[in-house]
């Protein structure tokens, strides 16, 4: 018996020796790991590539009656620049190629946002560049993902991260003009990226009091700016809407403090490590039960994370913390979405395709491959395996919904545009959505 927990101990504390520690290109390996995933888990949209929502209803409706000026046109209360400008360059492709050409962009920038973590510039969080292309494989199979990747309406959310990733990096390298126009995108199409700001002012703080080149604070000033301007236009904008805000500002502090206490567990205590299926057993058992797993995982995940040099660790939780403010952010400018069931309790397994529930779920996954990490590498990869693993029931990413066929959609957005003083609704999906075209002026 004895011999036999040596061995174990033995296999727990051998590093993982696959000639992946340091890879010579990091960034690139996950982006073609996640490229991949993604198509694979995409391939009945993309045999029968169609529209989703907002890509064919506002985007590409705007971008074939306006051109490039639909690009600051704002939409639900803010700007979408770079879902504009990309639907106004997909429309003038021949509109046939359209549906399927935005699904393969869009995978490729959910991929290449997802990498981001691969980079060199995570070794001082995660030391193992293959546990990092681990993580961002990880990301591919996250909850919301169904109804997030693969579309413009929804490229905020990725985008959102793509910022948060940019805030994670090792403070020795300076800002670059890569790191600059990830940030100009999220800001300009993300309003939410804001919540990211207090991360960029902190990297700046703690630059200078390091004494590092002037040079190198500006640029965190600057990515301040960057993400808060758009930010107070888009106040603007979202007042002069009329939409209404959430009456959740208005909550007992019980009924606030349950929902954001149940919210934060589920996002960044447990769904990352027990999946969809051990969530909801979770919070089926008993309330001693929930509070001994509760404390537990969290105890788990504050040794790990003091293992995690001070630096890295600090930008970490406060990387954490701001995102996490995209929950009530959201309750508060989406009416009525602080009541959804992917919010507080987790206890419809139908949700889990609901794009709510990618929210601050990648910090978590960061926060616990960090912690985990710091213990034995071999459990951090475990960990991403496991997420991949145990997303297993949702794979595969069905048809967007029942409109399938574009060519014969596009032939008639075509046919309406050619004839003078036509009119057609062209449905898409979901079900009640639709592309409005119209034809040429009459002579």
């Amino acid at each position: 018996m004895t011999d036999s927990f040596s061995r174990w101990g033995q296999l727990l504390r051998r590093p993982i020796d696959l000639g992946w520690e340091r890879l010579r290109a990091p960034y690139a390996t996950a982006l073609g790991w996640c490229f991949a995933v993604l198509v694979l888990r995409s391939h009945a949209r993309l045999f029968q590539a169609h529209l989703w929502a907002e890509d064919g209803a506002v985007f590409l409706s705007d971008a074939l009656v306006h051109g490039l000026d639909a690009t600051l046109i704002p939409y639900a209360g803010y700007l979408h620049i770079v879902p504009r400008l990309l639907a106004w360059g997909l429309s003038l492709l021949p509109i046939e190629a359209f549906a399927l050409g935005l699904a393969f962009v869009i995978l490729a920038i959910d991929a290449a946002v997802f990498a981001l973590i691969a980079r060199i510039r995570f070794r001082w969080l995660v030391p193992h560049d293959g546990v990092r292309v681990l993580a961002a494989m990880a990301f591919c199979f996250l909850p919301g993902t169904w109804e997030v990747t693969g579309n413009l309406a929804n490229l905020h959310s990725i985008l959102f991260y793509a910022a948060m990733f940019v805030a994670l990096q090792d403070l020795e390298r300076p800002l670059g003009i890569a790191d600059g126009v990830v940030l100009l995108s999220a800001a300009s199409s993300a309003g939410e990226s804001v919540l990211l700001a207090p991360v960029f002012l902190l990297r700046g703080v703690m630059r200078w009091r390091d004494g590092r080149p002037l040079r190198e604070v500006l640029w965190e000033g600057l990515a301040v700016v960057v993400l808060t301007v758009p930010a107070g236009v888009n106040m603007v904008l979202f007042r002069q809407s009329g939409m209404p805000a959430s009456d959740f500002a208005h909550w007992p502090l019980s009924r606030m403090a349950e929902h954001l206490w149940n919210t934060f567990n589920v996002r960044y205590v447990l769904h990352p490590v027990l999946g969809d299926g051990g969530t909801l057993s979770y919070f089926r058992r008993p309330l001693v039960v929930r509070i001994l797993v509760a404390c537990g995982f969290i105890a788990v995940l504050v040794l790990g994370l003091r293992r995690v040099p001070a630096r890295p660790r600090v930008l970490l939780l406060a990387a954490c913390a701001c995102v996490f403010l995209l929950i009530p952010l959201t309750w508060y400018v989406r009416s009525g979405s602080a009541e959804y069931p992917t919010f507080g309790r987790f206890w419809d397994p139908g949700v889990v395709e609901d794009r709510y529930m990618l929210f601050a779920l990648p910090a978590g996954v960061v926060l616990w491959v960090a912690a985990l990490a710091r213990f034995r590498t071999l459990f951090a990869a475990g960990l991403c395996v496991a997420v991949m693993v145990l997303a297993y029931p949702r794979w595969a990413f069905e048809s967007w919904g029942p409109e399938r066929d574009w060519a014969r959609s596009a032939h008639l957005i075509r046919v309406t545009r050619e004839t003078p003083g036509a009119e057609a609704y062209v449905p898409i999906n979901p079900i009640g959505w639709s592309v409005f075209v119209r034809g040429a002026p009459r002579p």
